[in-house]
């Protein structure tokens, strides 16, 4: 199994991956809000940041990247008037299928608790 996992704290979540790996960070919305997810890595090798809104998982970006092990995400979303406010998180894995291995974050901006707002998600193949 990986040693991957995903802290939850306030808006932020801290990340680790395995060290060395090529992953796939995929970032998708469910809301009428624009969400905002900031990811970046202590050493600073790693600074992506997906915006947007719509349903029905509309795209926000994907990005690959390769190295560092240990990173923060920080979720935010824009209301109506403009204002920003921090979007309250879950997350689910590190889920491992074989050699594929998937863990998602997922982001609740306050209106109607169904946690699909943001979606954040890393995959990546385990060597056999």
């Amino acid at each position: 199994m990986s040693d991957a996992y995903a802290y939850i704290s306030g808006n932020k979540a801290e990340i680790s991956l395995p060290a060395g790996a090529k992953v796939t960070v995929k970032a998708k919305t469910n809301s009428t809000f624009t969400q905002t997810v900031k990811v970046t890595s202590k050493d600073g090798s790693v600074d992506l940041l997906f915006t947007g809104s719509g349903e029905r998982n509309t795209f926000a970006g994907q990005e690959t990247i390769t190295g560092p092990s240990q990173l923060v995400a920080t979720f935010e979303y824009s209301e109506s008037d403009g204002s920003v406010k921090p979007s309250k998180l879950n997350s689910g894995g590190p889920y491992q299928i074989g050699a594929y291995n998937l863990m998602v974050i997922v982001a609740e901006n306050g209106d109607d608790a169904d946690y699909n707002d943001a979606i954040l998600e890393f995959s990546w193949y385990t060597p056999k």
